[in-house]
């Protein structure tokens, strides 16, 4: 009959968030720009960096609310990753006073 006791591995627990740090790390958009070598972008693409070019502001305007789009779904998922990170820090903080509270 099982006295309740869980046995969990804290090693993995640790790898786990440690990998997910690192992953998270990944989303941000300065590091994936600098490992591309590639500059950042404008926050508001000017309609001139097109030229005399019927329809230029258009275009800006689509290419700023694309990166707009990028900036908020890589920070989206950093955070993402950011919170499942510390999930896991409780889930063992609480597996820890759960052993300690059980005489494990």
């Amino acid at each position: 009959m099982s006295k309740g006791v869980v046995d969990v591995s804290y090693t993995a627990l640790d790898e786990c968030r440690t990998r997910i740090h690192v992953a998270s790390k990944d989303f941000a958009l300065e590091e994936i720009l600098k490992v591309s070598q590639s500059k950042t972008p404008a926050e508001v693409t000017p309609p001139d960096l097109f030229g005399k070019l019927d329809g230029a502001g258009d275009l800006a305007a689509k290419i700023s609310a694309t990166w707009t789009a990028v900036r908020v779904e890589l920070g989206s998922a950093q955070r993402r990753l950011e919170n499942v990170e510390r999930a896991l820090d409780e889930v063992e903080t609480n597996l820890r006073k759960a052993a300690t509270a059980s005489g494990a």
